[in-house]
């Protein structure tokens, strides 16, 4: 093999983990967006208990406190989502890395760059699954406040 087409080959080899990067960093910036999302909700929620005025709401306690509570559970699955994608993002530039290092070495190292990006791609699974688990939070949540809101439209008319 020649030196350009051995170059040619090395940058080929490098090109699947660096869109597994993009992707990966794509859904952690999705992810990121759904934890501001729940982070200004709740911060809303605790300030109106804070100042007194959580009964704006038309909700009792034990809601108010279902929904705090609900929030903070959100936030976890968010925060843990970010942390497995930023992982996988780190372990896929590992993976590009030790790629160049397999041939620097006369392709001594060929389990490492597999077992990487395996290992990359497991990150992606459960910083999704993470998300997917904090997406059915969330739409139960609005679920339960459209049923809310209807109710009280029943109520009323």
């Amino acid at each position: 093999m020649t030196s350009t087409s051995s170059a040619i080959a090395l940058i080929a080899a490098m090109i699947t983990p660096a869109v597994l990067i993009l992707a990966s960093a794509s859904l952690a910036a999705s992810a990121l967006v759904r934890m501001a999302r729940v982070v200004d909700r709740a911060r809303v929620l605790a300030s109106s208990v804070h100042d007194g005025t959580w009964n704006k709401f038309g909700a009792s306690p034990d809601l108010v406190r279902a929904w705090l509570e609900r929030h903070a559970l959100r936030a976890r699955y968010a925060e843990q989502s970010i942390a497995f994608l930023y992982g996988a993002v780190v372990v896929f530039i590992a993976t590009c890395l030790s790629i160049v290092l397999d041939r620097i070495l006369g392709e001594s190292l060929r389990w490492l760059p597999v077992s990487l990006a395996i290992l990359g791609a497991l990150l992606v699974l459960a910083g999704g699954a993470r998300m997917v688990a904090e997406s059915r939070l969330s739409g139960r949540q609005i679920e339960e406040e459209i049923q809310r809101a209807l109710a009280e439209l029943e109520a009323h008319s």
